[in-house]
């Protein structure tokens, strides 16, 4: 579940924050200038921001299977006694952009509930 949660947590502060950069009228390729060759740095993030700068959400682990992970996460974290806060706000970031209509897409298209119009 680590691993998951790692992804979850991280394609969501991604797609956050590109979509605050566009919105207060930045260029979200900033973004990456800011983060890339630093410690927070990855290939998995390098992967899922380009995919959203591109706009290219062929999915390679869709928005509704990541929803249903987030509620599988939780689960297992209330029954252990454990808080798990980023993985339940992924989870209703992801449902918003369910919403949108972006189930069949890569979970990146979480991205869209950050707008109010889901585009």
């Amino acid at each position: 579940m680590t691993t998951v949660g790692y992804a979850i947590a991280l394609t969501s502060l991604v797609g956050e924050a590109l979509a605050l950069a566009e919105g207060l009228g930045l260029d979200p390729a900033l973004f990456g200038e800011v983060v890339s060759g630093g410690p927070l740095d990855s290939a998995y993030l390098q992967a899922k921001m380009k995919a959203i700068m591109d706009g290219d959400f062929s999915p390679s682990f869709t928005l509704r299977n990541a929803e249903k992970d987030t509620r599988l996460i939780g689960e297992a974290a209330r029954s252990a006694g454990v808080h798990v806060d980023m993985n339940d706000a992924a989870g209703e970031r992801f449902r918003r952009a369910l919403g949108q209509g972006h189930g069949d897409e890569d979970m990146a298209a979480a991205y869209f509930a950050g707008f109010s119009s889901g585009s």
